[in-house]
C-alpha cells in the first residue's frame, strides 16, 4: 500500500517537478537506500531479479533506490538523469502470474535504463511484454497484485497504470497522485493495442460505453479494503489546495498527512492515512520515503528519510557523485548484494547498526503517546528542514556535480547526529511518562510487531 504524488513545474514555486512517495509495507519490513553506480557489462551478461533472470543491457545508469531488504528491484528511486519513479501496487481484474518481473524489478529496470520519462515507461512496457510482471510481493504469506507508476524527468511526468499486459498512459498537465486503485478513466493518453476491444469482449466495459479503465478493470475486494481510493482523494485535495506554489517542503508535509484531525492519536482507519501507522487487520505501516527535486540543467536532488513514518522523520538531500567519483560514505554505510546500502544493510530483525532500526527507536516509543511525544520532535525537525531545502536548492545550481554531492553528504551527517540526539530524548521521555496513551488492541499489535522483531522499547 503506497501513495506516489506529482507536481510537475507549472504548479511548483520554483518551477522544479517535484515527485514524491510514501512506501507502505509490512511494519518489520526494513527499506535500505542503495546507490548503485553507472555500470559496463559484459555481452552475453545476465540480471538476476526477484523471480527470474533477463538478459542484461550493455551499459546501466547510476541509481538511487529506496528498495525493501529482501528484494533487488525499488518501491522509489530516482537516476543520474533526472528520471524518478514510484510505483504502487494495483488490483485488477486481470489474473496474477506466479512468476514474472516484479513492479519492483521493473522500477529498477526502467531507471538503469532510461534518459527520460517516456523512455522509462517505454521500458517497463516492452519489458511486460516480454517478460510479464508477476511473483509473490510479501516478505511474509501471499501478496500478488499489478503494478501502477509515476514516471517523471525535468520535464514531463506520466501515469501509467497495468493490468497484466494491458495498460494505459496519461500525460500529468499539472499534478497527479496514485495510491492502490486504479485511478486513469477515460482520459488516456495512449493504451494497450486492442484494449478497448478486449474490454468489451470480456464483458469489462458495456456495449454503448466508452471504455473507463478505473471503472471497468478494477477487482471489486482488494481494491476496496486497501483504501486506495480514499487516499487518493486526499493526496488529490493537498495538491489542489497548493497548486501555483508547491514546494519540497510541501511535498513532505503532504507525505505526512495522516487524513484527520489534530491532533492525531494513531490506532484507527490507519489504511486511509497517507501516513501509514500499522494497526488492525491489514497490518500496513510507511516504512520509507522520498522527495526528488528535478530541474532542467541541475543536479537532481533526492530527499529520503532512511526511516518509517515520515511523521517522525528527518528527510535527508542526496545527490550523484560525479563520473568515476566515489560516494561520500557515513557512519552507518555498508556494503551490500545490490550495492552500497548507505545507511546500513536492514535485515527483518532489531539491529542498532543501521538507520532504519534506530528510526524505530523514535517511531515505536512515539506510536504509545502520540499527544505527548510528536508534537516537540516535529518542531525541531521542521526548522532543521527549513534551513536544508533553502540551502539545498541553492547549492543545487552549481556546475559541480562531486561538489554538491558532498554538501549533501556533509548536511546528512550533521543530519544524522541530530536524528540520534531526537531518539535520545525519545528514550528519555518515553521512560518518563507513567501512561500509556494509545488504544488496547492498537498496542497489542505492536507488541507482537516488536517481539517478532526482537525489539524491547
Amino acid at each position: 500500500m503506497c501513495d506516489t504524488l506529482i507536481a510537475t513545474p507549472s504548479v511548483t514555486a520554483r518551477g522544479e517537478m517535484i515527485l514524491g512517495k510514501n512506501s507502505d509495507r509490512e511494519p518489520n519490513e526494513a527499506q535500505n537506500i542503495t546507490y548503485i553506480p553507472a555500470r559496463t557489462h559484459n555481452h552475453g551478461t545476465v540480471a538476476q531479479y526477484t523471480y527470474i533472470q533477463i538478459p542484461q543491457v550493455r551499459h546501466t545508469y547510476a541509481v538511487f533506490l529506496s528498495r525493501p531488504f529482501w528484494m533487488p528491484g525499488a518501491e522509489m528511486g530516482v537516476n543520474e538523469h533526472g528520471v524518478a519513479i514510484g510505483n504502487e501496487a494495483v488490483y485488477s481484474k486481470e489474473p496474477y502470474a506466479k512468476t514474472g518481473l516484479t513492479g519492483m524489478d521493473l522500477l529498477r529496470l526502467a531507471l538503469e535504463r532510461a534518459t527520460t520519462a517516456k523512455e522509462a515507461y517505454e521500458v517497463i512496457l516492452s519489458l511486460i511484454s516480454q517478460h510479464g510482471q508477476g511473483g509473490n510481493c510479501a516478505m511474509e504469506g501471499k501478496l500478488y497484485y499489478h503494478n501502477s507508476y509515476i514516471i517523471a524527468d525535468p520535464r514531463d511526468a506520466y501515469v501509467l497504470e497495468t493490468a497484466d499486459r494491458l495498460w494505459v498512459l496519461k500525460k500529468v498537465i499539472t499534478t497527479a497522485s496514485i495510491s492502490n486503485s486504479l485511478s486513469i478513466e477515460d482520459d488516456f493518453t495512449k493504451t494497450s493495442p486492442g484494449l478497448e476491444d478486449y474490454a468489451r469482449k470480456k464483458g469489462y466495459t458495456g456495449k454503448n460505453e466508452r471504455l473507463n479503465f478505473s471503472r471497468d478493470f478494477s477487482d471489486t475486494i482488494f481494491t476496496h479494503f486497501g483504501r486506495g481510493h480514499i487516499r487518493h482523494n486526499c493526496s488529490t485535495g493537498l495538491l489542489s489546495a497548493g497548486e501555483k506554489s508547491i514546494t519540497a517542503l510541501d511535498m513532505m508535509r503532504y507525505l505526512r498527512d495522516h487524513n484527520a484531525p489534530e491532533p492525531f492519536m494513531p490506532g484507527k482507519k490507519h489504511m486511509e492515512r497517507i501516513c501509514m501507522h500499522g494497526g488492525g487487520f491489514i497490518a500496513y505501516q510507511s516504512t520509507g520515503s522520498m522527495v526528488a527535486v528535478l530541474r532542467d540543467g541541475q543536479h537532481p536532488l533526492i530527499y529520503f528519510t532512511g526511516t518509517s513514518a515520515p511523521c517522525v522523520s528527518l528527510f535527508k538531500p542526496h545527490a550523484f557523485p560525479a563520473p568515476g567519483e566515489a560516494y561520500v560514505e557515513n557512519h552507518f554505510s555498508s556494503q551490500s548484494d545490490q550495492g552500497m546500502d548507505i545507511y546500513g544493510s536492514a535485515g527483518r530483525h532489531y539491529d542498532p547498526a543501521t538507520l532504519w532500526w534506530t528510526g524505530e527507536d523514535i517511531h515505536r516509543r512515539v506510536l504509545m503517546n502520540y499527544p505527548e511525544l510528536a508534537p516537540s520532535l516535529q518542531a525541531g525537525r521542521d526548522a532543521l528542514e527549513k534551513d536544508m531545502t533553502a540551502l539545498m536548492e541553492e547549492e543545487q545550481n552549481g556546475k559541480d556535480s562531486q561538489r554538491f554531492h558532498r554538501k549533501c553528504a556533509d548536511l546528512t551527517e550533521k543530519l544524522l547526529s541530530e536524528h540520534a540526539r531526537m531518539a535520545r530524548n525519545v528514550k528519555e521521555r518515553y521512560k518518563a511518562i507513567k501512561k500509556i496513551n494509545a488504544p488496547l488492541l492498537f498496542r497489542l499489535h505492536w507488541g507482537r510487531i516488536n517481539r517478532k522483531a526482537r525489539f524491547l522499547p
